[in-house]
Formats: C-alpha cells, sequence, structure tokens
C-alpha cells in the first residue's frame, strides 16, 4: 500500500545551514492533502517563530511529500 509522508526542513540563509528534516508522524491518502498540510504547517511555523527571529537568521522553510511503500500489518491468529 502506498502512503504520502511530509517532511519539513528549516534553513538559515545567513548561515548557509538547514535542521534536519523532521517527518510528521502522519500518512496522507492523497499528495494534494500533504500539500496543503506542509503549506499551514510551514505558515504557522512562521508564525510561532515571529518576524524578528526570521528576520534576524533569515529562516526560510521547505517541505517535501514523498510516495512510500507500506507494508501491510499482519495479525497473528
Amino acid at each position: 500500500m502506498k502512503i504520502i509522508t511530509l517532511s519539513i526542513i528549516i534553513c538559515s540563509a545567513l548561515y548557509g545551514n538547514c535542521q534536519q528534516p523532521y517527518t510528521k508522524n502522519v500518512e496522507f491518502k492523497t499528495w494534494s492533502e500533504c500539500m496543503w498540510a506542509g503549506t499551514n504547517d510551514t505558515l504557522t511555523l512562521y508564525q510561532v517563530m515571529g518576524d524578528e527571529y526570521i528576520n534576524q537568521n533569515k529562516i526560510f522553510i521547505k517541505f517535501q511529500c514523498a510516495e512510500k511503500i507500506k507494508e501491510e500489518e499482519k495479525i497473528d491468529s
């Protein structure tokens, strides 16, 4: 079964580096659900960080949706 996962990366243009990607523990059924979540999460992170922190550190956020194969869970009977 295919699932779609969302990874978010916070970067600084000032320091030229990025944090390790954070992959949300959510499985999306459609590509658009993942893209909407990535966009909303990015906006939320910007609000939490605030303008001063974003401007001082030249923060930008990247996100990526990726399809993965998930093995079916087998129930022992």
